[in-house]
Order: C-alpha cells, then sequence, then structure tokens
C-alpha cells in the first residue's frame, strides 16, 4: 500500500514538474521562432524591396525611353512632312527651287533644316547648307547611304541615314530622304535634309536614370542615330550582343551588365518602338545610383534587427521569469472560462464585459474588461489575454479612444446606447466601421461589436456609382443636382457667390468623325484632367455627359475670380489633346452665371450658364461669355416665335404671293415668282424676312417648304382655263428641304395629287445649295429635270458656283442677283459683268433673267445687252393670286412713276 501511494506522489509531482516546465522551455522557443521568422522576414522584405528597386528603375528607363519615342514619332513625322512638302515645292516649281522659301524651313524645335536635292543620276541639284556635304560626299553622291537605299527599296518612305559629322564640326547629324516623283509617278530627285543628332533626343533629367545613364535612339540596324548621356557624351561604343537582339521586339526591358558594356557600369535597359518608323528608343538606368538607397536601408535594416534581437532575448527571460510565477493561477482562470469562450468565439461579434471603475468622488473614471473574446479583443487593437483585467484608458489603439468611453458612459446613465465608429483595422490598410451596442446589467456593461464595413462600403459604392461618370471618373450630373444647393445655402451664410461655368466642347463632333468614338473618349478623359488642373483645388469639374462639362466655383469672391478660372480653362486647351489614334485639337465654349446675381436657385443658375454658353459658340467659339439678360430675352423671344412658326406651320397660317417675270423684248409675262407670306393672327402680314432664317435654322423650312409647294399646286390647278393658266409658277427651295429631303418625291407628288402638268413648276435653286454635296445635288436636278420641271440657279453671283458646276447640272434659267443689276447705269464695270454672265449663260444654254430691276435705265441697258427676261419692282410688285392683271402684257399703269 505504501509502495503505491508513492508511486502516486512521485506521477502527481511529475506531472506537476512539466507544468511547471512548459512555460520556461515555451518562451525561450518562442524567442528563437519568433528571431528566425522575423530574420526570414527581413531578408524576403529586403529581395522584395530590391525587386521593387529594380521594378522602379526599369519603369523609370520605359517612362523616359516611351516619352523620347513619343516626342521622337512627332519629330520624323514633322520631318517627313518637310520632305514631303519640299518635294512638291521642287516640283511645283520646275525644279527651281526659291532659296528663301527652303531656307524658312524649321523642323524640331524650330532649327532651320538644311536641305538638299539630288537627282536621279546622282547630281546635286540644289542646297541651301553645302557645308553639310564633304567634297568627297558631294563627287560620289550615288554611294551614299540615302541613295543606295532609296534607289533598292521601291516603296516611297522615309529613309533615317546613319550619323555623319558636318565639315568643320564635332556635332553629328542624321540625314533624312525621300523620292520625289513626277505626275507620271516616276523618280524625279530625291530630296535630303541634315538635322543635327541632339536634336531627336531632347534633354531629360539626368537624375532619373542615374550618373552613368543614356538614352540613345537606334535604327533596325543596329547602329545608334543618337546619344545623350547624363554626363554630356555625345557618343557611344557599339550595343552589346545581347541588346541588339533584344531590341528585335517592339518594347521590353532586360538588365545589361558592366561586361558587356565594356565600362563596368551595370544598366536597367528599357526600350520602345517608335511608332510608324524604323527606330528605337532605348533608356537605361545606371544599377548603382538606383540601388544606393536600397543598400543604405538594407544596412540599417540590419542594425535594427540585431538590436531587436537583444531586446527580444531581454523580453524573453523576463516573460520566461514570469511565466513561472503565474502559470497556476493563468491556468485555473482559463478552465473556468473555457465554456464561456466556446460559446462567444465562434460568432462574428466581438464580446466585452466591463465593469466601471470609480475614483474618490463616486464618479466613474475608467472601465476596466473583466472578459471579452478574442474578435472583441481585436477591435481593441489586442489579444484577450492582454486586455483582460486591464482598464481601457491602459490601452492604444482599435476601440481604445475617448468617444468610444463617451459612449460606455452614456450606456450607463441611460441604461443602453449604441453608435457607429470608423477606424483603422490592426495590420490593415484600410478602415474599418464598427457598429457598438452597449447595455448595462447589474452593475456592469456588456458590450457587442460588429463590423458593418461591408455593408457600409455596399451602400457607399451606390452613392459613388450613381454620383460619379464611369469614363471620366468626375462627378456627374446627379451628384450637381444633389449637392449644388447646398452650396447656394453655405453662399448665402458666408455672403460669397457661386459661380456656374458651362463648358462645351468645340469641335469635338469632328474628333469622333475623324478618329473614332474611342480617340473621343481618349479626350474626354483628357479634357476631365485639364479642367482639374486649371481650376482651384475647392472647385468642382462635373461631366454632364456627351461633351459637355460643368466647373462650379463655391464661395467665389467676385465675378473677376470666375472669369480668371474661364481664362485658365481656355488656355488649357490651347495645346492639342494625344490619343491614340493621332493627335486632336479641341476648342471650348464657357458661359457664365453667378448666385445670387444672375439667378436665385439652381435650375435658373443653370439655365442661365446654359445661355451664356450658347451666346459664346455663337459669338465665334473659344471664348467665354458672362450671362447676358438681354441675350437671354432675345432667346425668350426666338423661342417663343418659333413655337408660332411651328403652329403657324400646323394650321397652314401662309399666303402666297407672286411677282411676275416678263420678257425682255415683248413685255409678256413668262413666269410668276412664288412668294412665301406669314398671316400672323396678332402681328398681320410678315414678309420672309421674318421666319425664313429662323425656320432653316430650326429645320421647320422643310415642313414650310412642303406646304408651299403644296399652296402653289393648288393655285396653278386653280388658274388652269384662266389667263394664267399656261404661265408656269417658280418656287424658292432651302438648301436643307433639297438635300435633307426627296425633293424630286416631293414634286412628284404634288404634281400628281393636284394633277398639274410639271412643266407648270419651276424650281429656283440658290448656288449655296449645291456645294454642299455636289454629286447628290447633280442626281437631284437631273430627276427633277426627267419630270419636265424646269431648273432655274436663283441669286447667281453671291455664291460659290462654277461654270462646270452649271455645265454638269443643266440648268434652264440664271437670275443674276440684283446687286449686279442695281450697278447698272452707275459705272461701267456693271455692265462688263452682266454683260460676261448673259455671254456665259447663252453658250450654256441658258436663259437669263435679270432680278431687282428698278428703273427704266436699267430696263434699257438690259435690254441692250440682250438679256431675256426681267424682274423688279419697275415691272411688278410681289401681289396675292386675285391682285394679278387681267392680262399677261406688260401695260403702262403696271410700271410704277420714276
Amino acid at each position: 500500500m505504501d509502495g503505491s501511494k508513492s508511486i502516486a506522489l512521485a506521477s502527481r509531482a511529475l506531472r506537476t514538474t512539466r507544468a511547471a516546465a512548459l512555460p520556461i522551455f515555451a518562451w525561450p522557443f518562442f524567442g528563437l521562432v519568433v528571431a528566425c521568422t522575423c530574420w526570414i522576414y527581413l531578408i524576403q522584405v529586403l529581395d522584395a524591396e530590391r525587386l521593387q528597386f529594380e521594378r522602379g528603375a526599369y519603369d523609370a528607363a520605359s517612362r523616359v525611353a516611351a516619352s523620347q519615342a513619343a516626342q521622337l514619332s512627332r519629330d520624323l513625322t514633322m520631318i517627313d512632312q518637310v520632305l514631303v512638302l519640299v518635294g512638291s515645292h521642287w516640283q511645283a516649281v520646275g525644279g527651281k527651287a526659291e532659296q528663301g522659301a527652303l531656307d524658312e524651313v524649321v523642323g524640331p524645335d524650330k532649327a532651320i533644316l538644311n536641305i538638299s536635292v539630288v537627282s536621279p543620276a546622282g547630281e546635286m541639284l540644289f542646297t541651301n547648307s553645302p557645308s553639310a556635304w564633304s567634297q568627297e560626299e558631294q563627287a560620289n553622291l550615288v554611294r551614299q547611304p540615302f541613295f543606295v537605299e532609296q534607289n533598292r527599296n521601291p516603296a516611297d518612305t522615309m529613309y533615317i541615314g546613319p550619323p555623319r559629322r558636318m565639315t568643320g564640326q564635332d556635332r553629328p547629324f542624321t540625314r533624312f530622304s525621300r523620292k520625289i516623283l513626277d505626275a507620271s509617278g516616276s523618280l524625279a530627285g530625291f530630296v535630303v535634309v541634315a538635322l543635327d543628332s541632339d536634336a531627336l533626343i531632347p534633354a531629360y533629367d539626368s537624375s532619373v536614370l542615374g550618373r552613368h545613364g543614356f538614352v540613345t535612339s537606334v535604327g533596325l540596324d543596329g547602329l545608334a542615330r543618337a546619344f545623350r548621356a547624363g554626363g554630356g557624351a555625345r557618343q557611344f561604343a557599339p550595343l552589346p550582343p545581347s541588346l541588339r537582339f533584344a531590341l528585335d521586339s517592339p518594347q521590353g526591358q532586360i538588365h545589361v551588365s558592366g561586361k558587356e558594356f565594356g565600362d563596368d557600369v551595370s544598366r536597367f535597359v528599357s526600350w520602345t518602338r517608335v511608332d510608324g518608323f524604323p527606330v528605337v528608343m532605348v533608356a537605361a538606368a545606371d544599377q548603382a545610383d538606383a540601388l544606393a538607397a536600397l543598400n543604405e536601408r538594407r544596412a540599417a535594416s540590419l542594425r535594427v534587427a540585431a538590436g531587436a534581437n537583444f531586446v527580444l532575448a531581454v523580453f524573453v527571460i523576463i516573460a520566461t521569469m514570469m511565466s513561472t510565477r503565474f502559470h497556476r493561477e493563468r491556468r485555473q482562470l482559463e478552465l473556468s472560462q473555457a465554456a464561456y469562450r466556446k460559446a462567444t468565439e465562434g460568432g462574428t461579434e466581438g464580446f466585452f464585459i466591463c465593469q466601471p471603475v470609480r475614483g474618490e468622488g463616486g464618479a466613474i473614471e475608467d472601465y476596466c474588461v473583466v472578459d471579452c473574446n478574442e474578435r472583441g479583443a481585436g477591435f481593441l487593437g489586442s489579444s484577450r489575454p492582454a486586455i483582460t483585467g486591464v482598464r481601457l484608458g491602459g490601452l492604444r489603439g482599435g476601440l481604445a479612444t475617448e468617444p468610444f468611453k463617451q459612449l460606455l458612459d452614456k450606456a450607463f446613465r441611460l441604461g443602453s446606447a449604441d453608435e457607429d465608429f470608423l477606424l483603422e483595422a490592426v495590420n490593415r490598410q484600410e478602415r474599418r466601421q464598427l457598429r457598438v451596442g452597449v447595455v448595462r446589467a447589474d452593475g456592469v456593461l456588456a458590450i457587442t461589436v460588429r463590423d458593418v464595413t461591408l455593408e457600409k462600403s455596399h451602400l457607399a459604392d451606390l452613392e459613388r456609382r450613381g454620383n460619379e461618370d464611369t469614363l471620366t471618373g468626375l462627378p456627374n450630373r446627379a451628384w450637381i443636382r444633389a449637392h449644388l444647393p447646398a452650396m447656394l445655402e453655405r453662399a448665402d451664410k458666408a455672403g460669397a457667390k457661386v459661380a456656374v461655368l458651362f463648358v462645351d466642347l468645340d469641335g469635338f463632333k469632328l474628333v469622333n468623325d475623324t478618329f473614332g468614338h474611342g480617340a473621343g473618349d481618349e479626350v474626354l478623359q483628357h479634357v476631365g484632367r485639364r479642367l482639374k488642373v486649371s481650376v482651384r483645388p475647392m472647385d468642382h469639374v462635373v461631366r454632364l455627359g456627351g461633351d459637355e462639362f460643368v466647373v462650379v466655383l463655391e464661395l467665389a469672391g467676385s465675378q473677376a475670380e470666375a472669369e480668371q478660372v474661364a481664362e485658365r480653362i481656355l488656355h488649357a486647351f490651347h495645346a492639342p489633346f494625344s490619343t491614340s489614334k493621332g493627335t486632336a485639337s479641341v476648342g471650348t465654349s464657357i458661359g457664365i452665371s453667378l448666385y445670387p446675381v444672375d439667378a436665385k436657385d439652381m435650375e435658373t443658375l443653370y439655365q442661365h450658364a446654359d445661355l451664356a454658353m450658347y451666346q459664346a459658340k455663337t459669338s465665334g467659339k473659344n471664348r467665354y461669355h458672362l450671362f447676358n439678360p438681354a441675350f437671354y430675352e432675345a432667346m425668350r423671344l426666338r423661342t417663343r416665335r418659333e413655337k408660332e412658326l411651328r403652329a403657324a406651320i400646323a394650321e397652314n397660317q401662309f399666303v402666297m404671293h407672286y411677282q411676275a417675270r416678263v420678257d425682255c423684248k415683248s413685255g409678256k409675262v413668262t413666269s410668276l415668282e412664288a412668294l412665301v407670306r406669314w398671316n400672323h393672327p396678332a402681328e398681320g402680314l410678315l414678309g420672309p424676312d421674318e421666319f425664313i432664317g429662323l425656320a432653316e435654322e430650326t429645320g421647320l423650312i422643310l415642313n414650310l417648304g412642303e406646304l408651299v409647294i403644296d399652296l402653289v399646286c393648288t393655285q396653278i390647278a386653280q388658274w388652269e382655263h384662266g389667263v394664267y393658266g399656261g404661265v408656269p409658277v417658280s418656287v424658292n427651295v432651302s438648301s436643307r428641304q433639297f438635300n435633307e429631303r426627296d425633293i424630286r418625291e416631293s414634286i412628284a407628288s404634288a404634281l400628281a395629287r393636284h394633277a398639274i402638268d410639271a412643266s407648270s413648276v419651276e424650281i429656283e435653286l440658290t448656288e449655296s445649295s449645291m456645294v454642299v454635296d455636289p454629286v447628290r445635288t447633280a442626281d437631284n436636278l437631273q430627276a427633277i429635270h426627267a419630270l419636265g420641271v424646269k431648273l432655274l440657279v436663283d441669286d447667281f453671283g453671291t455664291g460659290y458656283s462654277s461654270l462646270s458646276m452649271l455645265h454638269n447640272m443643266s440648268f434652264d434659267v440664271l437670275k443674276v442677283d440684283k446687286s449686279f443689276t442695281s450697278r447698272l447705269g452707275v459705272d461701267e464695270n456693271g455692265e462688263v459683268f452682266f454683260r460676261a454672265i448673259i455671254t456665259m449663260a447663252h453658250s450654256l444654254g441658258m436663259r437669263v433673267v435679270a432680278e431687282g430691276v428698278e428703273t427704266a435705265e436699267q430696263a434699257r441697258i438690259l435690254e441692250a445687252l440682250q438679256c431675256d427676261e426681267l424682274q423688279g419692282f419697275y415691272l411688278f410688285r410681289p401681289v396675292p393670286a386675285e391682285q394679278l392683271p387681267d392680262s399677261l402684257e406688260l401695260q403702262a399703269s403696271a410700271v410704277p412713276a420714276t
């Protein structure tokens, strides 16, 4: 029995010893693991930093290469254009170039170019810089690289020669050449441009690539065309073989050792193929300079790590001693709380039990964490064992803040409270949203903490998407409608102004039509960035949609501030926009409206800015305009007039007046011109000057033109058996009606509908209508002519028609504008012009009508000049159909007294 008891006691003592020995050996093991982990982590971090530094060097070299390649592409494109222009000029002047004209040809950086022209046989025909050629080169031009390459290559492209040195100078230069082709496409010579090689590589920030960094342009043959180094060197040894082979790809990166370069300087090399040309731009960053900061940080990190190991060793010793002392008490506490933790650790919420700590006066000074789960401890920036029994005031980070303590005070007073907190998550960069609920029970506080970051983030993302333009990242129309009213309220309180600048792009449609909508989107993104740079930090740039933007100047002090911002915006658009499809130039028109000067509410303020922008558009574009009440009133009246005009067309408030044309010799009426009048219900009879221009601008001229044709055909049908039954009536057709509608179908339909002959209708067309789309115009005129309808050129002499156009379009009658008629009898030039027009028209088989005949002397001169017909107030004024004379013969009573 005694032996059994001894064995049991020994076994219990052994278990106790093992339990006591566990923390003694655990802390040293823990310290060793931590030390090893830290060293491994440090080495990984240092390696990662090295990779990051190397990537940074590659990226810096890539940016320099890409920037230089883009600039070189523009320079080479300019040089190519110069070659083409010089070749065209050489051909245009018959091979005798004007020295002055070619001396002024400039290339990149406005440098005067050395230009030469060589014959197909290798003779120097022209050069504005003899020093650009050595005597040996001039004597053997046929052996020069450009001559050999241009004759070898059948394509007409620019050739970029190897670098040369100009006679008497140490600076290298490069020759560019192109073929000169004559009108038949045969070789007529070569044009050669010599340019300083330094101009092909602009200066760059040498600190980016380091002391031994460089930039060079290399041809696909592996030869450097130009070279620039941080130290100012201009010559460079042949590229290493590894780099020459790598340059076969359009772009890339490679590390080249100093042994390969031959100067013991290793470099990070990046290259980019120049768009459109057989040249590669190479940028090399000095490895030693790129990694200098890394090496310093590496040494400092190792020193810090050694010190940290020493501190860790001290900590492990102290922790081992403390663990040995408190091991048993802590283990008992863990066993008693195991069941509780098991129930709470499985949830997603943090949980605390806090007890108030009172001071001498009984007031609560702090709170002590009685217990919590691990998730709750994480919200306080610590672990559960570390904070159990610790006051909140002794903790740092997480929820251990003064607002959190204030929430606990509130819950202790009221019995419960809840609030949302925004804090930085431990060991994470993103901020987290926490919802905290506190309930008082039996003198302690039960606290629950839930992470609602995803919920808040989802709501914020929905709000952001609803208020952000997806293309430019700028606020959108919904954002400005939501926030502008609050800005106006703040301006009222501060006694300040709010300026709204309505920005509309000029020429943006041309960009879409020329380069495509992808390039248009790129331009819009560039526009957003330029606007952000042009405004003040507190201002807001908003994209409404399409090419419309709004800039809001909150708390503006004066009108001058808004004008200054507008000036900066206009200046920002002077430079063209680079897109993947090419370079686009876009201007802008800006309208400015101020609150509360121009408007008292958001909608009116926005409307007035829009109107001011429209005024800037109509004033010539690429400018800004402040809101003008007078312009607003004019626009309001115009809108009212447009509304009335729409109603007039719908209700047929128009009447037709007719002005006769008479034969110059017989005085007999040969035709009538139909002139529309608006019988306005309030203003009476209005002439065409009151509404035709508005109808053209708004497109109402299309429906009005259809109505006029129908009214005229109706009148012709009524005259069928009367005096004017055989007299044709001419109808004026606007350019929009002619080019935007099927005018042939409109006329044919009206003729069929009223059962009248096509010879009774004539169509008058102004010269401006024929230049919009000459091919379509010719087809339409031919189709109308095929109906049997005569065609008249109205107001001849004021447009842009040519003899070939008149001949190809087969007009029947030429109506000379009254501005020529008014000069008859005033000076000899009037008769000279009229005689030339009549001769030309008769030679083309057309009759001539003189418009605006006002005097008997004009009629006499026109008869002497053999003009066919006359029209004007001297003969007949426009009158309604019922007031036309009963006879087709010109009566003396019809002629006004002179």
